[in-house]
């Protein structure tokens, strides 16, 4: 199969971090995900699947992993990893902790953005950058009144309370990669479960004067519906915010106490 080069890069593993709950699409995503990753020279793949589902989509998870590996295995390798049913940060501080890569993804399983966008990612990440998070356009929820609604009070809280600036556009896309230490620093100090894990990584990783790079990107068309609780969301979100917030006053992340 003929490989995208990087020029300038050494046989490098990168690690993909993508948390599961009941996903019945995963061997299709697999397979799309692997078939990419196997074309770009000058890296190996782990995926790491951080599994909150019961017994037997986990059986079927495994079935999807064995055979994702007998057709791209060593170049891309799948595993899942059980989950702690937490929520999702709870579920990406696993994963972070668990992988093993120069470079690490944060994705959501529904793939949501174009794959191309792995190259553009690696590479701001090999000119300097040490992170990279892809922004989507502000009218992506003009459909779904309710998460438009829950989408524009967070973003005046990130931008009011927890970074108090016009940092960032868009901090919960699905989509994101970290020098693999900065990512695994990360998730030591990380102490959000749910959903505001975003913020939090970014939070404390501007706090530390990282550098992060910020990519349009356009939204794949949803394959499944969302599985953001908004109720559990408009509750615990806020009450999370604060307290990253506080965290960040304290000096809690970067290695300081």
């Amino acid at each position: 199969m003929g490989g995208r080069v990087l020029e300038g890069t050494a046989m490098r593993l990168v690690s993909f971090v993508v948390p599961t709950l009941r996903e019945d699409e995963i061997g299709a995503t697999l397979r799309r995900l692997s078939t990419h990753l196997v074309g770009i020279d000058g890296y190996e793949f782990e995926i790491l699947l951080v599994d909150d589902s019961s017994e037997p989509y986990k059986r079927a998870m495994d079935e999807a992993t064995r055979a994702n590996d007998k057709t791209f295995a060593p170049r891309v390798v799948a595993k899942r990893v059980d989950g702690p049913r937490r929520g999702k940060g709870a579920a990406i501080r696993v994963g972070v902790s668990a992988s093993g890569g120069d470079i690490v993804f944060t994705m959501d399983a529904d793939l949501p953005v174009p794959l191309d966008n792995v190259e553009k990612f690696l590479r701001l990440l090999e000119e300097g950058s040490d992170a990279v998070i892809g922004e989507r356009s502000f009218d992506r929820n003009f459909g779904h009144p309710i998460r438009f609604a829950v989408s524009l009070v967070l973003f005046g809280f990130q931008r009011l309370v927890v970074f108090q600036s016009r940092a960032f556009n868009d901090t919960q896309c699905g989509f994101k990669a970290f020098k693999g230490d900065l990512a695994r620093r990360l998730a030591r100090e990380q102490i959000v479960d749910g959903g505001m894990v975003d913020i939090e990584y970014l939070y404390a990783a501007t706090l530390t004067k990282a550098r992060v790079a910020r990519v349009p990107v356009i939204r794949n068309p949803e394959t499944r519906q969302s599985k953001i609780n908004v109720k559990r969301a408009v509750r615990q979100d806020p009450v999370d915010l604060l307290r990253i917030k506080w965290n960040g006053i304290r000096g809690r992340y970067g290695g300081r106490r």
